[in-house]
């Protein structure tokens, strides 16, 4: 971890480029995006089941019923504390905006 990065819930600008991987757990394939935060370089790892929920703008406005070549959100996941971080929170609290998977992991062409 480089200097201490402050919790802010703030979206990052630019598509993030994280290493893709499928997961089989219990019957279910989940795609597990794994990489450094672009915004306190902590390492994270986000897991997607098989029904992605839409965090666009900060709401719940939907869910992806196919993984599809459109980008993933989500919010920062790392496992360093930023301060002031609220007790039910994980990461530095950016938003995210992930590269899709690759199509070969999504079953898609």
């Amino acid at each position: 971890m480089s200097p201490v990065t402050e919790y802010r819930r703030e979206r990052h600008s630019g598509i993030v480029t994280f290493t893709w991987a499928a997961v089989d757990n219990e019957g279910d394939r989940e795609l597990v995006a794994s990489g450094d935060c672009p915004v306190c370089h902590c390492p994270m790892k986000r897991s997607f089941g098989p029904v992605q929920p839409l965090i666009s703008k900060g709401g719940f406005l939907g869910r992806r019923q196919d993984p599809g070549p459109e980008p993933w959100t989500t919010s920062c996941r790392c496992e360093s504390y930023h301060q002031p971080r609220p007790a039910n929170a994980r990461g530095c609290g950016a938003l995210l905006t992930l590269a899709p998977p690759p199509a070969g992991l999504t079953g898609g062409s």
